[in-house]
Order: C-alpha cells, then sequence, then structure tokens
C-alpha cells in the first residue's frame, strides 16, 4: 500500500469512530481516571492531540515512541488548580541516548486532595479526624529508533490509589509508534495506553482505563518565520465512546506560539425531552458536539492557549484554558526547560 493509501486509511477510520461508538459508553467502569487527564498545558490546548506530534518532554505521556525526537536532555513541570479542592501535578525527564539509536525517560504524576472531614451516620457533622485521597504513577520509558522515519516505544508504570487509610496497587504499560512518512510533512503515530491487569480496592477489582489512540499531524504552512500545523487524533477508550480530537498550532520563529483544539465525539446533541420520547432516535449524552441543541458551532471541548520559548535560557512557559462543563474552566500552566549539550 502505498504512502498515500495509508494516510487516507487512516483520515476515513478516524472520521468513523464517532459513528461507530453508538450505545458504547460505559462510564464509571474503571478506575485510576487520572490516568486520561493531559499532563501538559500545550497538549491541552490542542485538545491533546499531541500524539502525532512528540517533540517536546511531554511525549512520556502521549506518546512513549516520540522521545526519539529529542536531541538534547529534556524536562517538564505542569501543575493545575481542578474543582473541588483538587490538585494535579506531573514532572517528566527526558535523556536521549544517540549511542544505541534511542532515548530514556522518567516521569511522575499525582492527583490529590486537600484534607476533607470525615463524618459517620452517627456524627454527620464530622468526627473530629480528617481524611485525603491520592493518585500515584511513576513510570521508566524508552524509545528505540528502527528506521530512520519509524520508531517505536514503551512505559512501564507503577500505579498506586490511597483514599483515607485504604490503598490499591497494581501496574500499567504504553506501547507506541512514530512515523514520519517524508510526505508533505505528514506524521503518523499509534498509541496503545494503561494497558495492565486489573486492580483491586477494598476487595474489589475494576479495570484500567485502555485507550487505543491513532494520530496524524502535518503542517499546513511554514515558512522560515512562521508555522501552522494541524494535528487530528482518534481515541478508543473502554469506558466511553470514541472521540475526535482537532489541533491547529501557530509558531512565529518557534518563540511566540498560538494554539486552538476541539473534541468531538457526535455531530450533535439532542435535548432529554426528545430522548424520552423517543430513545431510538435520539441520543442527549454526546459530551463534545459539533452542533448543539439550537443546531449552533458548540464550545463544548474547545480548548486555547499560547507559549513562549526563551531559546538563549532554554525555558519554555506554555499555557491553556479549557472547559469542564458544568465545573466550569481549567487554567494550565506547565514549564519545560531544554538542557544545554
Amino acid at each position: 500500500m502505498t504512502k498515500t493509501r495509508w494516510i487516507w486509511t487512516g483520515l476515513l477510520v478516524m472520521l468513523l469512530l464517532p459513528g461507530l461508538a453508538l450505545g458504547q459508553a460505559k462510564v464509571g467502569t474503571t478506575g485510576v481516571n487520572f490516568l486520561k487527564i493531559g499532563v501538559s498545558a500545550r497538549g491541552v490546548a490542542l485538545a491533546d492531540a499531541l500524539l502525532p506530534v512528540a517533540d517536546d518532554a511531554s511525549t512520556l505521556y502521549y506518546n512513549p515512541a516520540g522521545l526519539i525526537n529529542l536531541k538534547n536532555r529534556e524536562a517538564i513541570f505542569t501543575h493545575v488548580v481542578l474543582p473541588a479542592g483538587i490538585n494535579f501535578d506531573y514532572i517528566g525527564y527526558v535523556m536521549p541516548l544517540p549511542a544505541l539509536g534511542g532515548s530514556f525517560g522518567v516521569s511522575a504524576t499525582t492527583l490529590y486532595t486537600d484534607a476533607m472531614d470525615e463524618t459517620t451516620p452517627e456524627r454527620v457533622y464530622g468526627t473530629g479526624r480528617t481524611f485525603t485521597a491520592t493518585d500515584f504513577s511513576a513510570g521508566a520509558t524508552y524509545a528505540q529508533r528502527l528506521t530512520d522515519k519509524f520508531s517505536v516505544g514503551g512505559t512501564v508504570k507503577y500505579l498506586q490509589e490511597n483514599l483515607a487509610d485504604e490503598v490499591a496497587r497494581g501496574w500499567a504499560a504504553d506501547v507506541g509508534t512514530f512515523y514520519d512518512t517524508g510526505w508533505r510533512s505528514v506524521r503518523i503515530a499509534m498509541v496503545i495506553s494503561n494497558f495492565g491487569p486489573d486492580m483491586e480496592f477494598i476487595s474489589s477489582p475494576f479495570p484500567l482505563p485502555l485507550i487505543f489512540k491513532f494520530g496524524m499531524s502535518a503542517e499546513l504552512y511554514q515558512t522560515d518565520r512562521h508555522r501552522i500545523t494541524m494535528t487530528a487524533e482518534g481515541t478508543h477508550p473502554n469506558d466511553n465512546v470514541e472521540e475526535l480530537h482537532f489541533g491547529w498550532e501557530y509558531a512565529w520563529n518557534e518563540t511566540a506560539f498560538l494554539r486552538l483544539g476541539k473534541k468531538m465525539n457526535g455531530l450533535t446533541r439532542d435535548s432529554w425531552d426528545d430522548y424520552q420520547s423517543d430513545k431510538q432516535s435520539y441520543d442527549p449524552f454526546v459530551e463534545y458536539p459539533l452542533f448543539n441543541e439550537d443546531g449552533m458551532l458548540s464550545f463544548d471541548g474547545v480548548s486555547l492557549g499560547g507559549g513562549l520559548h526563551l531559546r538563549n535560557i532554554g525555558l519554555m512557559v506554555d499555557y491553556s484554558y479549557a472547559q469542564l462543563g458544568y465545573l466550569g474552566g481549567v487554567h494550565r500552566f506547565s514549564l519545560g526547560y531544554k538542557f544545554n549539550r
């Protein structure tokens, strides 16, 4: 099959995903769902469609095979304040290994709450004690270049979930590929994330949030000072319907960046009343429709952001804003640092 046919086949698969997703939502059937939270402001601004871009340290999370694209050592740190007093932190470090034709990286993720008051049926106003909830993951990643255009990579992660005095432990793995087609800057990537055995919490087993992703990216416009990149990604989770993620990034002199993203898992979102009258024809559960109930373009799933790369000191600062539906919007900041050779 020629390169062009591979590319068109991939686009067709991505476009068909939402249509094949009807009736497959299994929300609430998996645990440790903090593994699905985007770890970089740049990635979130691009609707998490960073899988086929894979050119900074956040590729530790988005696509382990992309580590091969980093030429120098690089680090990333992200802190996010989520609703309800929940905090999210991510840190990663990548080190190229040119003698082996590969790259190595480590990362850690934690989601934790502020102290909460303990209550019981007998003492509904509190027992005087407090507790916290914490999710934690630590991973090691290795990527290997197989040809000058194709690489593979994998991550092994330790997982731990704490709620008060109870704890669940487990492990998971990510496997990814990255292929630079050499045709008009088109890049193709695939990843399987969070593959591993069920975990158990208080004698109750639960599966991990397994996700298959396929993505493509390319430069729509590029000169010495200006670049516009478009990226698209299709996701197939085991606990929800399929989604399409689209992102656009404008770069000026590879120093200043503007970004826009949109998630989509259906063309329209019907009203609850329509669903109650005809449950075979209507679906009110589309989270990220292209059009809302009034037939207008929907802003659900839209994200935006920007960034600065201070190349003289190696510092990268990224920002994003994304809506979480009824929970409101969330601001994210990420710091990256590229070490000198």
